[in-house]
């Protein structure tokens, strides 16, 4: 079992120069679990990569999670636009629109409050940051009782290359900073 690791800092470039060097010296990533700590906040990050080997194909996948310590209300679910979700709109699932054509076309989401979400969607790096990932889930789970509140990012493949997890982790924590801006 791999052991988690600690990395604290007062600023991003603080941890992520402390990540990029781990993972450098790390070489070959197959599990790497992480907790990145700014300010008291805390993200999870992991990594785990299974080759598989004889009739197995392997898998591979990509987790942060930030626990939110403050009851949040809002909740959403972002992820892939596919042939399933199709299907299921025509028994009724919902999803809304942005109004950003290239994402609509490249996610479904679903929400709690509409008009919360298409202003934090507004942000064209937000947007433009889930584009480069559009096999991604983006989920923000308001006050469950066993868990608390968190927002996540996963992906059913790996990222290894430090500069694109801060990237990711750039975009949890700024839709984090409008959350709390937006919540009183």
């Amino acid at each position: 079992m791999e052991k988690t690791k600690l990395f604290t800092g007062n600023t991003e470039a603080e941890i992520w120069q402390q990540v990029a060097a781990d993972m450098q010296q790390e070489g070959d990533l197959l599990t790497y679990t992480a907790l990145l700590n700014q300010n008291g906040r805390e993200t999870l990050l992991h990594i785990d990569i299974d080759l598989g080997g004889g009739f197995e194909s392997g898998f591979s996948t990509t987790l942060l999670r930030v626990k939110i310590t403050h009851p949040v209300f809002l909740q959403f679910n972002i992820h892939e636009q596919d042939l399933l979700n199709e299907v299921e709109k025509l028994f009724g699932m919902e999803d809304i629109k942005l109004g950003y054509p290239e994402f609509d076309a490249a996610f479904m989401v679903q929400t709690n409050q509409p008009e919360t979400v298409k202003a934090l969607f507004a942000d064209e790096a937000i947007r433009n940051t889930l584009l480069r990932h559009p096999d991604a889930k983006l989920k923000l789970q308001a006050n469950d009782d066993a868990t608390g509140s968190w927002l996540e990012f996963t992906k059913e493949d790996a990222i290894v290359d430090p500069a694109e997890l801060r990237e990711v982790y750039q975009l949890l924590q700024g839709i984090l900073e409008k959350v709390n801006t937006n919540n009183p």
